[in-house]
């Protein structure tokens, strides 16, 4: 067929950009302050509110709200054990219906044409496996990728997996210009999500939420229907490209 696009890989990232909420970040750092004084306790909370109303500002350590938490909690003493056992709690909270989470109904709707059409989607996210699968299932996202790759070890990780997309040894030199153009990546994070694409000559659409403008993309919005236009002219500019 004249609009199949086959050889196409697009990556995306997971917390942030396939689902958003504030209820998970919330839960953590509720966790998180448990074993906290009162007064500290409410310190890290109005910290996180302060960090969701404000962005970057607020928090100016932190990339993400899952780092935000973190920091915010650190601050307070929270030794690493805590954050650990809070973010483990707040992922099995995230698996059941209490936890307000939401899907872009356009992306997901994009993700599933795409995939139609041949392109291959892959979901990558540094969360471990364990703990995963139910909310993904709950999330209903498992159709609309073709492998979920967790513990990624982003950003190293990132740039391994796309080069073993694109056929290349991990060490290879250099990316041919055609085949980094076969990739896009789509993130909140730019360190972690846009620079390894970007690096190899993929096309990076960064969501950008809190303002932070951490490096170059081909595209950036603070939501991600905000960048679904250049999704979709990517794979229209390579299906012509193969055609010719």
């Amino acid at each position: 067929m004249a609009d199949e696009l086959t050889g196409l890989v697009l990556v995306t990232d997971f917390d942030g950009t396939l689902y958003r909420g504030d209820a998970p970040l919330q839960q953590y750092a509720w966790r998180a302050a448990q074993a906290l004084p009162a007064p500290a306790r409410r310190e890290l909370l109005d910290g996180l509110e302060r960090y969701l109303d404000e962005g970057a500002p607020a928090v100016p350590e932190a990339v993400d709200g899952w780092e935000a938490v973190a920091v915010l909690a650190r601050r307070q003493g929270v030794d690493e054990a805590a954050l650990a056992a809070a973010f483990t709690g707040t992922r099995a909270y995230m698996a059941g219906p209490g936890c307000e989470l939401e899907v872009p109904t356009a992306y997901a709707e994009l993700l599933a044409e795409l995939r139609a059409r041949g392109v291959r989607v892959v979901l990558a996210t540094n969360s471990p496996a364990h703990g995963l699968d139910p909310l993904l299932e709950r999330l209903e996202v498992l159709p609309l990728v073709d492998e979920v790759v967790s513990g990624t070890g982003k950003p190293a990780g990132l740039e391994r997996l796309l080069r073993r997309e694109l056929g290349l040894p991990p060490d290879a030199a250099t990316v041919p210009a055609a085949d980094g153009a076969r990739l896009l990546v789509v993130g909140d994070h730019w360190t972690n999500d846009i620079a390894p694409g970007m690096g190899i000559g993929a096309v990076g659409a960064y969501i950008d939420r809190f303002g932070r403008a951490d490096g170059p993309a081909h595209i950036t919005a603070p939501l991600v229907e905000g960048v679904l236009d250049t999704v979709r002219n990517w794979a229209q500019a390579r299906s012509l490209a193969e055609r010719n």
